[in-house]
């Protein structure tokens, strides 16, 4: 069985949170608003998952074609561009899995805020393996949202992964406003509320469920409403956390078979190399006396082959040297027309740089194009990349290599 330990910063005060540690779904602790200097070392050992503000974490989704994990983080930004007010620069995003009808799920959060929250964690020595928005404490219901109202904020779960938060007096107006923008309307709104008080939202063809709990049972209801897979980890990218294993036994295991199996090849694999590195030095001796003899035909002789190489290639490369453009058109032009699903548009060539505007259906095209380029010795730069409709538009600027 895996321990956990759930950790809820509040908003208020972040250093005054709430925890509880469990075994599966039953809770063995709960600690209602302690200090993160209260949690024990036992505590820090378990399988960790931090619950940050719902009010910091913006949710939301946008349609990209199918891409791999690397090139979907740098489209994104372009994507989403339009819809946040703050630079990209300074934003984190995080994702979940593509869903059916093509919409990646995405959490967006200001950068500053991430570190606040790590630096926060590491001064008090916890290592989280998830970091989630409070919006998926709540449980995902089909057809149904998902509302929690807390002493210092109100959050509502749509759906899987949409949602937002709200502050109490405005929860009403933000859940009928949220409503009437829904595509799929709910059929009933579960609120789950720390307070006595009743939820002043009204509807002829919504159910409002509304449930009392006290603070400390809502703590301890969270370890079963939290669903990892239904939820956007904020720890990828540069904020990935480094895996943790309590599994030291097996881990010194798998090492001294391992070791074994080491010493043996070792030994097999010198004496194999010992013939294989003759055989391609004898290779290599023949293969440096026909090139030799090639460039200079009139030789009867090897006389220091490397020196009379290097001395012509030289003076090969100030002749070519010369003429920028011509190199640089001859290099991109061998390479672009071997390259399938690509479109030059534009060609500008400026002060020593080739510029090629670019289509693709994909980025990894552009990335092939990139990568195939800088093999000929060129220098690539990708610039202004981004999705127009069902294709990929891009900037490659081009320079010779360091001579």
């Amino acid at each position: 069985m895996i321990k956990r330990t759930l950790i809820y910063l509040h908003s208020i005060e972040l250093s005054q949170a709430s925890w509880v540690v469990c075994e599966e779904d039953e809770v063995e602790k709960s600690i209602l608003r302690g200090h993160l200097s209260d949690l024990s070392l036992d505590d820090k050992q378990h399988e960790i998952t931090v619950v940050v503000p719902a009010c910091d974490v913006l949710l939301t989704e946008t349609s990209l074609p199918p891409l791999n994990s690397q090139r979907l983080m740098q489209a994104l930004p372009f994507a989403l561009e339009e819809q946040l007010i703050d630079d990209v620069s300074e934003l984190h995003f995080a994702v979940g899995d593509y869903q059916p009808n093509g919409m990646v799920p995405v959490a967006i959060v200001a950068r500053k805020k991430m570190n606040e929250w790590m630096t926060l964690l590491k001064q008090y020595g916890i290592v989280p393996t998830y970091l989630y928005s409070a919006v998926f404490l709540l449980p995902s219901i089909e057809k149904n949202w998902s509302a929690s109202i807390l002493q210092e904020a109100a959050a509502v779960r749509q759906n899987k992964y949409q949602g937002f938060s709200a502050e109490q007096s405005n929860l009403p107006l933000l859940m009928e406003m949220a409503v009437q923008a829904a595509a799929e309307k709910p059929e009933c709104i579960h609120i789950y509320s720390t307070f006595s008080t009743p939820v002043e939202f009204k509807s002829d063809s919504i159910i409002i469920n509304e449930i009392h709990l006290s603070e400390e049972a809502w703590l301890e209801t969270l370890p079963a409403w939290l669903n990892p897979s239904l939820s956007i980890n904020l720890l990828q990218g540069s904020y990935r956390s480094k895996h943790k294993t309590s599994e030291t036994k097996k881990i010194w295991i798998m090492a001294a078979g391992v070791a074994l199996a080491w010493v043996a090849f070792t030994f097999f694999s010198h004496l194999v190399s010992f013939f294989i590195l003759h055989h391609e030095s004898s290779h290599l001796e023949s293969q440096i006396k026909n090139i030799y003899q090639k460039n200079f035909p009139q030789a009867t002789t090897m006389v220091d082959p490397r020196e009379r190489m290097q001395s012509k290639l030289t003076s090969l490369e100030e002749q070519t040297n010369k003429n920028y453009f011509f190199v640089l058109l001859a290099k991109t032009g061998s390479v672009l027309t071997k390259t399938k699903n690509v479109q030059l548009k534009n060609l500008d060539f400026r002060d020593k740089q080739l510029t090629l505007e670019l289509t693709a259906s994909k980025f990894d095209d552009l990335d092939n194009l990139a990568r195939a380029l800088t093999q000929q010795g060129l220098k690539v730069k990708q610039q202004n990349a981004a999705v127009v409709g069902e294709q990929v538009k891009t900037n490659l600027i081009i320079q010779r290599g360091a001579s």
